[in-house]
């Protein structure tokens, strides 16, 4: 099994894509947001890019049966009932509900990936363990791919993906240390500890590592991760810390989102 990270969407070339398991993090705050609001119990979310195609498609749905969510540069959307908060998206306000999503990045991402795969995972760090097993279940060779922010490399995206990784070599015992056990990590413990790797069970490509090796020096504090990231210190700028501390939790769902066919749904057809 081969990992190859994408940095960020712009670079996703669809050859790299073809036949292989695709994840797509954009951790602040949409994949996040995806993941709370199946965990608490949604129907669907249908991603879209525009503002308008947000409200066209609420106009094909009955009324009381949706939400729309969304925002631009971290601000929620004039008519819109939500932003892009996890934390807004309570039980009692998206049980069995359709959440129509568009957010300045995250839906982008979303759907430029699944352009040269199949079905598209939706990670975070939130779900890390559930995405690592469902990738180990599909047993195909992944591309991770981080939204980024801007175009530019994101700090806390490639966290994300790094967390993935490391739950998949814990899994599959590849010799490597859990340096997550270890409070302080320093440069020369990664030196010693690269895994012991094969095209018999796991190959890293470079990216691929330099991300697991970023979750194992964040292992014991990822929020600090999130808060020295760019995009982060926006988010604390606009009076949005929560949703930071929120983000930062790791493995607190079980559920795995997939995009498939424009829609995101929990199943795999």
């Amino acid at each position: 099994m081969r990992i190859t990270l994408v940095p960020t969407v712009r670079e996703i070339e669809k050859d790299v894509l073809l036949n292989k398991s695709a994840v797509m993090f954009d951790i602040l705050r949409a994949s996040s947001t995806i993941s709370t609001v199946f965990a608490n119990g949604c129907k669907r979310v249908l991603p879209v890019e525009e503002v308008a195609d947000a409200f066209a498609v609420a106009q094909t749905l009955p009324e009381n049966t949706y939400i729309l969510g969304g925002e631009r540069g971290a601000v929620k959307l004039p008519g819109f009932h939500l932003g892009n908060s996890p934390l807004e998206y309570q039980p009692d306000i998206v049980r069995d509900k359709t959440v129509i999503l568009t957010t300045t990045n995250g839906t982008r991402a979303i759907r430029r990936t699944a352009e040269g795969s199949g079905p598209v995972l939706i990670g975070s760090l939130l779900n890390a363990s559930a995405v690592a097993q469902k990738l180990l279940e599909m047993n195909q060779d992944i591309v991770l791919v981080c939204a980024g922010t801007r175009g530019k490399f994101s700090l806390e995206d490639t966290l994300a993906a790094g967390r993935v990784i490391l739950e998949i070599v814990k899994r599959i015992g590849t010799g490597n240390k859990d340096l997550t056990k270890d409070p302080v990590p320093s440069a020369d413990i990664y030196l010693d500890e690269v895994p012991i790797l094969s095209e018999n069970d796991l190959v890293l490509e470079d990216a691929a590592l330099a991300a697991l090796r970023l979750a194992e020096y964040y292992a014991q504090n990822p929020l600090q991760a999130l808060q020295d990231s760019l995009h982060g210190q926006k988010l604390v700028q606009l009076g949005l810390r929560q949703d930071l501390t929120y983000c930062a939790q790791v493995n607190l769902f079980d559920v795995v989102p997939v995009y498939q066919d424009g829609v995101i749904s929990v199943e795999i057809d």
